[in-house]
């Protein structure tokens, strides 16, 4: 009777031990990771997780290294190529032409340039990604042609081709002309464009560089004028009548125009020939010019009049225009100007019958005039100088002030116009004496006396 009741529970403990193995639920209710209950669900919408492999200790699937028609349509031709054209000192040239050729492709069809701006940058669109290209630029300097070529790989932005004048040959291509066009002005197939149809027979290659065939002559019809109604045309017949101030020799009923003669104008008498000459037909005078004074604009010398030594009275205008003039600026306190003052007389002595006036002009303390006058007599009658000597500080009146005069002793040549073309500061050594020598000896033999 005991072993009845063993026998049934050893027989529930075996059927129990293999349904937990053969269903092995968990307590949600999802299965284990055999094969009988199937693949775990996928983490990616649609799609196995590629994390996840079916035999383990096997690295998971790599992605296809082969793109699919549908990743080569969207990465082929997608790379660019851009930078400058710079010259032999890396300045950017502008509207030069870059042609650029596929090195990995044995047939690249007809060439293709690509123009740079006026800061000679360009981009070239549409290249091949890890494609080999060469860029060939040149442009035109007057008649001189500057070319250069460089090697790169796609993509490359910063790409720079030095161009100069000694890397242009006779492969160099030429640069490309203005496009002339025949017909209208529209690609095939491009409704944005201006006209009809390009005439080169090709869509891809652009404009041929044939002659424009545009029309001789073109007739505009002109715009209708609204002209008030004249008086012999009702407004209800819309014809145009006479209006006011138009000539219409075609409307029958514009009236006549009015025809008025014009008279000769009387012939003036005949002027007596004693008439007095009137103030105007004369050179207008200003009166005498003011003693001393000096009038220097620029570098150029309008007039200048002041008393000389012995009192008499030197005007630019009547006795120095039209010649040669050398001013010497010096003082009786100064040494290094008498030491310039020989060479100087030599030089009046040579040159004055020609057209040479060297003129003196004493810069004293200006407090007493007849005393320092007679200072100057003296010490030019001791060294027998034989030019004018003008007194250049009188009262308040300085003309060294007027030439702007550093430093004495100061040597200034004027033109036969006035106009200031030497001046030499300092004492003049031989040498110096010499180049002015040799350029009063030049401006005198231009003269034509």
């Amino acid at each position: 009777m005991r072993v009845f009741p063993c026998m049934i529970v050893l027989a529930c403990l075996c059927i129990t031990a293999p349904g937990c193995s053969l269903f092995n639920k968990n307590k949600n209710g999802t299965s284990g990771t055999g094969n009988a209950g199937g693949p775990p669900p996928a983490k990616f919408p649609g799609a196995q997780d590629p994390l996840l492999n079916s035999n383990p200790g096997q690295p998971p699937p790599a992605f296809p290294t082969t793109p699919t028609a549908t990743q080569t349509s969207a990465t082929r031709d997608n790379s660019i190529l851009a930078g400058t054209v710079i010259d032999a000192y890396h300045r950017p040239i502008g509207n030069a032409y870059i042609r650029w050729v596929n090195l990995d492709e044995k047939d690249a069809g007809a060439p293709i340039d690509v123009a740079t701006d006026s800061g000679g940058h360009f981009i070239i669109q549409g290249m091949k990604p890890g494609g080999s290209y060469k860029l060939i630029a040149r442009t035109k300097q007057g008649e001189k042609m500057l070319a250069g070529t460089v090697l790169t790989n796609a993509p490359n932005v910063r790409v720079l081709i030095p161009i100069r004048e000694d890397l242009a040959n006779a492969a160099t291509p030429p640069v490309p002309g203005t496009p002339a066009y025949q017909g209208s002005l529209q690609k095939p197939g491009d409704p944005h464009s201006f006209g009809a149809a390009w005439n080169t027979g090709d869509a891809n290659k652009g404009p041929s560089n044939e002659t424009p065939n545009l029309p001789a002559t073109m007739t505009v019809p002109a715009a209708p004028i609204n002209t008030p109604v004249g008086i012999n045309s009702p407004s209800s017949t819309g014809n145009q009548g006479y209006v006011p101030g138009i000539v219409n020799n075609g409307n029958p009923n514009q009236l006549p125009m009015l025809t008025i003669p014009i008279a000769p104008l009387p012939t003036p008498p005949a002027l007596p020939k004693d008439l007095p000459r009137l103030p105007g037909d004369a050179k207008l005078d200003t009166g005498p010019t003011r003693v001393p004074s000096c009038v220097l604009v620029g570098s150029h010398l309008e007039n200048m009049a002041m008393k000389d030594s012995k009192g008499q009275t030197w005007e630019y205008k009547k006795q120095g225009l039209g010649k040669l003039v050398l001013l010497d600026f010096w003082g009786t306190h100064c040494v290094y100007c008498r030491d310039s003052m020989p060479a100087l007389n030599r030089l009046a002595a040579k040159y004055g019958a020609r057209g040479l006036e060297v003129v003196g002009v004493a810069i004293e303390a200006g407090k007493d005039e007849r005393r320092e006058a007679d200072a100057v007599n003296r010490m030019c009658g001791s060294m027998q100088v034989s030019y004018r000597q003008l007194m250049g500080h009188v009262g308040s009146f300085d003309v060294s002030k007027d030439f702007r005069i550093t430093g004495v002793p100061t040597l200034i040549l004027l033109n036969e116009q006035g106009d200031i073309v030497g001046h030499h500061v300092g004492r003049p050594d031989s040498a110096d004496l010499e180049a002015i020598d040799r350029q009063i000896q030049a401006r005198l033999s231009k003269r034509p006396f």
